[in-house]
């Protein structure tokens, strides 16, 4: 009776193994051929969707746990936040009355929109995402770049979104300038082109790339940089 339950307990280990080997082996195959398509054009399967969904899900709600809750919202932060959103963050994510650029509608996955996805996350689970980014979505990591009370107040602005009235939503930044001192040094936004900041928002440096500029690659930006002043 021993001796078939370890021929049992061998053959199901040995089946195991193989099974391991082969599925290493189709995914080597699949890598090395170029089997799978990465175009953006092509809609991820519904698996893939909400494996990738789900994944960034848990990951930000393990780690956002430590992240402390922001102070009182003040209209300082709300106008401050604004205007950061508005030159780094409306061109992907749109806002109440504001639709996102055209070219952010072949991402994939496609980013979502704020006014309405906003209220899916906690204060804390929005500020790590501003912060540290979500790979392979194009989402950039603003902690390297700004200082944290700009990415408060960016994240206040937004955790406000889905009970904003588009004409708030207008009015919110609109005479604070382009969110002016929040960029820590010169640090590109994300890819070619973009920065994170608009013009003036740059320690340092007066000058930047325009506001609506592709901060996910070339060929989105709808105008020119402005010449860095010589030192």
């Amino acid at each position: 009776m021993d001796k078939n339950r370890k021929k049992l307990a061998l053959g199901l280990a040995v089946g195991c193994i193989a099974t391991l080997v082969l599925l290493g082996l189709i995914g080597l195959t699949v890598v090395y051929t170029g089997a799978y398509n990465v175009a953006a054009t092509e809609q991820h399967m519904s698996i893939t969707r909400w494996a990738f969904d789900t994944t960034m899900h848990r990951s930000v709600r393990r780690r956002a746990e430590e992240v402390p809750r922001a102070e009182s919202v003040t209209p300082a932060m709300l106008a401050s936040g604004a205007s950061q959103y508005k030159a780094s963050c409306q061109h992907c994510h749109g806002g109440p009355g504001a639709k996102r650029e055209k070219w952010a509608d072949g991402m994939r996955p496609q980013p979502p929109h704020l006014a309405e996805a906003a209220s899916d996350w906690k204060p804390g689970e929005i500020l790590w995402i501003v912060k540290h980014g979500i790979k392979m979505t194009g989402m950039p990591a603003f902690g390297p770049t700004h200082d944290d009370e700009t990415l408060r107040s960016i994240v206040a602005f937004v955790a406000e979104l889905p009970a904003m009235t588009p004409e708030r939503y207008a009015a919110l930044g609109s005479d604070s300038g382009s969110g002016a001192g929040g960029q820590k040094g010169g640090a590109n936004h994300h890819g070619s082109g973009g920065q994170l900041g608009s013009s003036g928002g740059q320690k340092g440096d007066s000058t930047g790339p325009a506001a609506s500029g592709d901060h996910h690659g070339p060929g989105a930006s709808q105008q020119p940089p402005s010449e860095t002043p010589k030192q």
